[in-house]
């Protein structure tokens, strides 16, 4: 008859197989949590072709990208100027040198967190929202989710011709672009999928306000990243029984 050491140890490998056992399914199931790729703090987007801002009253330096974020550009606008983008809570007044001042909206109007805010410096001390931006991605993120906000002209805010028909390489699967005119405040929701680079074109210059747009981005991890941490706890566990084995003879 086996001793009771014996049995408990063969108790306690069966209990780590089956323990990494739902680690690895939960590990190998597709993960629904998006991750964002917007910077969770205020300040300017620096750009490959545009430097930061460096004059006197600049609120820190530019904000960091998230991993994801090879770089970003900022494509001409038709009268061959070039917006700055920023990152902002829309209920908050920022000024970056006196040459870009964003005023403090009313919260009842905007949505909460941080966007993406264009900014045509020329005009409306940098309030006017437009701009158009390339970004590129250090992999082919398998889905991203682009969300606008205050869409009310068209057809000039998604992912347009600018240039070279080089707008994006992914497939667009959910929503319309270029994107719909909506009610004032409105969120108009675009997802991509297989993008490793994509360019967006944002709000209408006109004369007087124009029609500004904000925007974030979105993405869901691929679930195979994360397989080979399920392949080493199965290998832990199988080792443990091994070992287990051996102590045995």
């Amino acid at each position: 008859m086996k001793s009771l050491s014996t049995l408990f140890r063969h108790s306690a490998t069966v209990a780590s197989l089956l323990a990494a056992s739902t680690v690895t399914v939960g590990l190998m199931a597709p993960s629904a949590s998006a991750l964002s790729l917007v910077p969770q703090q205020e300040g300017e987007v620096e750009l490959v072709n545009i430097g930061v801002f460096t004059p006197p009253g600049l609120i820190g330096p530019a904000v960091t990208l998230p991993e994801l974020i090879k770089s970003v550009e900022s494509i001409a606008n038709p009268d061959g100027t070039f917006s700055r983008l920023f990152v902002d809570n829309l209920t908050t007044k920022n000024n970056y040198g006196g040459i870009v001042q964003f005023q403090k909206r009313d919260t009842g109007t905007v949505p909460e967190g941080f966007w993406y805010r264009p900014s045509e410096v020329e005009e409306e001390n940098g309030q006017l929202e437009v701009g158009t931006f390339k970004f590129m991605f250090t992999e082919t993120l398998p889905e991203l989710t682009v969300r606008y906000f205050d869409t009310e002209s068209f057809p000039t805010t998604g992912v347009l011709d600018v240039f070279a028909d080089a707008e994006t390489d992914g497939i667009l699967v959910s929503g319309e672009n270029p994107v719909p005119a909506g009610e004032d405040g409105n969120i108009y929701t675009q997802t991509w999928e297989n993008v490793s680079f994509i360019t967006l074109k944002l709000g209408k210059d006109t004369a007087g306000t124009g029609d500004g747009v904000d925007f974030q981005l979105e993405t869901v991890p691929e679930p195979g990243t994360v397989l080979g941490l399920g392949a080493l706890a199965m290998a832990g566990a199988f080792g443990l029984r091994k070992r287990n084995k051996k102590s045995d003879v």
